[in-house]
C-alpha cells in the first residue's frame, strides 16, 4: 500500500504573510534563550519530548527554538506547523499522525524524528499573517490536549511573538 501526505496548501496572501514572516523579529531570534524557555516550557506542559517555535519561511519551516528535536528546520512541504498556522483561531491537535491522511505518508513521521503526536497553536503576527506554529510533538500517540493545555499554550505563544517583536 502507498502512504501519502498533503503539503498545507499557501495562503492565497503568501507574498504579505511573508513579508510578515521577514518583518517579525524570528528570523534573527536563533539562539534566543527566552525563546529556548519558552518551547521548554511547552515540552513539559504537554509531557512531550519535543517542542518548538516553527516559522513557517518561503520553501522550509525553520526552528529559532526547538527542544529534542535537533534540527534548526524542515522542508515546508513537510511542515506540520504550516497546516497549524492557516486556522489562526484554533489549536491543532494531531493524536495519531499515522492515522491522519494528512500526515500518514510524511517523512516526518516515517523517519526521523518520528512523529507521531502534535499539537500546535498558531503564531499569528500584530497584522493577522500566520507566521508558523509553537508546536509539542511525541514519538507515540497521545491524548486530545485539555482545555487549560490550549490555553497555556497559546499564552506561550503570545509571549514569543512579544519576544520576536523585542529582537526585531
Amino acid at each position: 500500500m502507498t502512504v501519502f501526505y498533503s503539503p498545507a496548501p499557501r495562503p492565497d496572501d503568501e507574498a504579505d504573510r511573508q513579508r510578515a514572516v521577514d518583518h517579525s523579529g524570528f528570523l534573527r531570534a536563533g539562539g534566543d534563550p527566552a525563546l529556548a524557555d519558552i518551547v521548554r516550557e511547552a515540552a513539559e506542559l504537554f509531557g512531550t519530548p519535543m517542542a518548538a517555535i516553527s516559522i513557517v519561511d518561503h520553501d522550509r519551516q525553520w526552528f529559532p527554538a526547538e527542544f529534542g528535536i535537533g534540527a534548526s528546520e524542515t522542508p515546508r512541504a513537510a511542515s506540520f506547523c504550516a497546516h497549524a498556522m492557516l486556522d489562526a483561531d484554533r489549536t491543532m491537535s494531531v493524536p495519531d499522525a499515522a492515522a491522519d491522511e494528512r500526515f500518514a505518508g510524511n517523512p516526518l513521521v516515517l523517519s526521523g524524528p518520528l512523529i507521531q503526536y502534535y499539537t500546535g497553536t498558531p503564531l499569528i503576527a500584530d497584522d493577522g499573517q500566520p507566521l508558523g506554529a509553537l508546536c509539542v510533538l511525541g514519538r507515540v500517540r497521545g491524548p486530545m490536549p485539555t482545555d487549560a493545555q490550549i490555553q497555556a499554550l497559546a499564552m506561550l505563544a503570545r509571549r514569543a511573538i512579544n519576544r520576536a517583536a523585542a529582537l526585531r
